[in-house]
């Protein structure tokens, strides 16, 4: 389907002025009319992207994403001539992916900064659980340590009192036992003085 040069002028002219106040959008890009694309106005502008697909300022065919080739149809066709008819130099028309490779090395920077951004959150994660469970194992050691400590003292404490105790029994024996001697002794003293009366009555 063609169209005559006059008529694609007459489209060139109300596209740019379509173009002055309407501006889409695509993946997060400028893209629509009258030139206006990611990267300012051009005045080149017959190829880029439009309608969700690129055209590369040649030919019949738009391309999607993954760089597929679809015949355009008539609105892209009605676009596209016009564009190109609104280019003074036509000598100057000829394939051009730039756009096409500008977008594709944004999303590409996209991706890797999306990709390094994961993997500083996995790297700052994975450093932070290793300082929570360092922390933790020291938390742990000092408990255990106070815990040992704890018990260490009391099983001090208990061997000290039993030792206490033993010596406080054998001061309290010899104690028993030297008052038991003294008593002893006192009541053999008494003895012995009874049979000292008992030989001087008898004498």
């Amino acid at each position: 389907m063609t169209i005559s040069l006059a008529k694609a002028a007459g489209l060139a002219a109300a596209t740019t002025l379509l173009g002055a106040c309407s501006v889409g959008s695509y993946g997060g890009l400028s893209v629509g009319s009258a030139g206006y694309y990611d990267d300012g106005y051009y005045n080149d502008g017959y190829y880029g992207w439009y309608d969700d697909y690129y055209y590369p300022g040649t030919g019949h065919y738009v391309y999607d994403r993954n760089r597929k080739a679809h015949r355009w149809n008539a609105r892209q066709q009605r676009y596209w001539l016009a564009r190109r008819a609104a280019l003074r130099d036509q000598r100057r028309i000829r394939a051009n992916w730039n756009r096409w490779e500008r977008r594709e090395a944004r999303r590409e920077y996209r991706r890797d900064a999306r990709r390094d951004a994961r993997r500083d959150y996995r790297h700052d994660a994975r450093q932070d659980a290793r300082r929570e469970a360092r922390q933790e194992a020291r938390q742990r050691a000092r408990q255990q340590a106070r815990q040992r400590a704890r018990q260490q003292a009391r099983q001090e404490a208990r061997q000290e009192a039993r030792r206490e105790a033993i010596r406080d029994a054998r001061r309290e024996a010899r104690r028993d036992n030297r008052r038991d001697a003294r008593r002893d002794a006192r009541r053999e003293d008494r003895r012995e003085r009874r049979r000292e009366r008992r030989r001087d009555r008898d004498d």
